[in-house]
């Protein structure tokens, strides 16, 4: 009973303390489109990037300081970014 106890509080520590989907330092929205738009905020602010998919699910990022990363899914589930 100990055992599950200690391993309910530490699993219910890291939810609460490690979120998953958690940014420092930037605030982020998605678009009807599925366009994400990225701020920063604090000591990035400033930095912005966006990054937009097409429809073959193809994405592309652009950032505030010239950064362009373009990333392509082939058939087979393989990620190739360039």
């Amino acid at each position: 009973m100990k055992k599950l106890l200690l391993t309910s509080i530490v699993f219910a520590f890291f939810v609460l303390f490690f979120p998953e989907n958690s940014e420092a330092g930037k605030m982020c929205s998605t678009d009807a489109y599925g366009n994400t738009r990225c701020y920063g905020t604090g000591d990035d602010s400033g930095y912005s990037s966006t990054t937009t998919q097409d429809a073959y699910g193809n994405t592309r990022t652009y950032d505030s300081q010239g950064n362009t990363e373009t990333c392509s899914t082939d058939a087979y589930g393989n990620t190739r970014c360039y």
